[in-house]
C-alpha cells in the first residue's frame, strides 16, 4: 500500500469505514452545465480516493474532468485507506479511484518489490483483470522513496547521483543520512538500498527519525541527506535536490485508476478519455499540485479545477 499510510491502516478502517473526510457520499460538485448532446448515458459512475492529499488530486481532478464530459458521477472522495476502499471497490460501493502499481503488486498481490514501471503495471493489470478490475493507463508519477539532499552538502561534494554519495561513502567522508526506523528492515528499504548500491552505510551515519521530521532534520542541519518521498512538496518549498536513483534502488510507485470493468464495459471511451488526464500528471507536476493545496493552503477543488483549466481539459 502507499507507504505514507502503512502504519495508519488498522485505525482509519475504523474511524473512515462509515464515512470520508471529503464529503464521502455527497454529490460530486458541479463544475459547469454540459450541454444535453454531450450527456452520457449509462450507470452513476461513484469516484472515491484514498485520504491524503496526492490521492484527493487525483480523485478529485477525475470527478471533475469527467463531469464536464458529461458522463453522470457520484463523489465519494476520501474515503479511506487500502484496508477500506479496496473492498468498496470490489464490491461496487465505489467504480474508481487511484492506485499506486507498487502497491498493488507488493500489497495486493504478495509479490516482490518491482524496479521496472512496466512491468510493475502489467503484473497487476493481468492480476486484477481476474478480479473484475480494470487498471487503465498509468500516470507518469512516480511516488516512490527518493534522496534529498540539503543544496549547500550536494554543492559541496558534487552530488547529483545516489552512487555519487555513496562513492563519498567509500571514501570514508561522513554524511549523516536521515532516515525513518520502519525502512531499515523494509524488503524495499535499507538492505535493498545497500545491496543495490553495493555499500554500506556505517550505523553512526544513520540519524532516525519519525516519519515526517526528516525534513525538518535536515533543516535545522542534523543531518546532510534524508529518505523522502518523490511527490513532497518540502522538496520544493526547502529548495533540496533530489539525488537521481541512477540503479533504481526504489521499487516504482506509478499511479493509475482503477475501474470496475463493468464500468469500462459500459463506457467505451472511458480509458481513452482519463488516459488524457494520465498523460499530463508526472512526478515534477503532481508535487507542484500538492504544494498547492499543502503549503499554499488551496482547497483540492481549487487546485484540481485550476490545473484542468490550464490543460484544458476543463472549460
Amino acid at each position: 500500500m502507499k507507504k505514507r499510510s502503512l502504519f495508519l491502516v488498522a485505525a482509519l478502517s475504523l474511524t473512515l469505514a462509515l464515512g470520508g473526510v471529503f464529503g464521502c457520499g455527497a454529490k460530486a460538485p458541479a463544475t459547469g452545465s454540459t450541454p444535453e448532446n454531450t450527456k452520457k448515458e449509462g450507470p452513476t459512475i461513484k469516484i472515491s480516493s484514498k485520504t491524503f492529499t496526492e490521492a484527493a488530486l487525483l480523485g478529485t481532478m477525475s470527478l471533475q474532468y469527467l463531469e464536464g464530459l458529461g458522463y453522470p458521477v457520484e463523489n465519494k472522495m476520501g474515503l479511506g485507506e487500502l484496508a477500506v476502499i479496496r473492498p468498496a471497490l470490489t464490491s461496487g460501493q465505489i467504480d474508481l479511484y487511484w492506485e499506486y502499481t507498487g502497491t498493488g503488486v507488493m500489497n495486493l498481490m504478495e509479490h516482490e518489490p518491482v524496479f521496472d514501471a512496466a512491468e510493475s503495471y502489467k503484473l497487476i493489470k493481468e492480476w486484477d483483470a481476474k478480479n473484475g478490475i480494470a487498471w487503465l493507463e498509468y500516470a507518469p508519477l512516480n511516488d516512490t522513496y527518493g534522496i534529498v539532499v540539503r543544496p549547500e552538502i550536494a554543492e559541496k561534494y558534487k552530488l547529483k547521483t545516489v552512487s555519487d554519495y555513496v562513492a563519498q561513502v567509500k571514501k570514508g567522508e561522513s554524511l549523516k543520512f536521515v532516515g525513518f526506523p520502519e525502512w531499515e528492515g523494509r524488503a524495499d528499504g535499507l538492505p535493498s538500498f545497500e545491496k543495490v548500491y553495493d555499500f554500506k552505510m556505517p550505523k553512526g551515519d544513520f540519524v532516525n527519525v519519525a516519519m515526517g521530521l526528516n525534513y525538518d532534520t535536515l533543516k535545522a542541519q542534523k543531518g546532510d541527506l534524508a529518505l523522502a518521498f518523490t511527490t513532497e512538496p518540502r522538496i520544493i518549498t526547502d529548495k533540496l535536490v533530489m539525488l537521481e536513483d541512477d540503479k533504481s534502488a526504489f521499487p516504482v510507485y506509478n499511479a493509475a485508476p482503477v475501474v470496475r470493468q463493468a464500468i469500462v464495459d459500459k463506457y467505451p471511451t472511458l480509458a481513452a478519455d482519463l488516459k488524457k488526464l494520465s498523460a499530463l500528471l508526472d512526478t515534477k507536476t503532481i508535487t507542484e499540485l500538492n504544494m498547492q493545496a499543502d503549503v499554499e493552503k488551496k482547497s483540492i477543488e481549487e487546485v484540481s479545477s485550476t490545473f484542468l483549466k490550464s490543460k484544458g481539459l476543463l472549460k
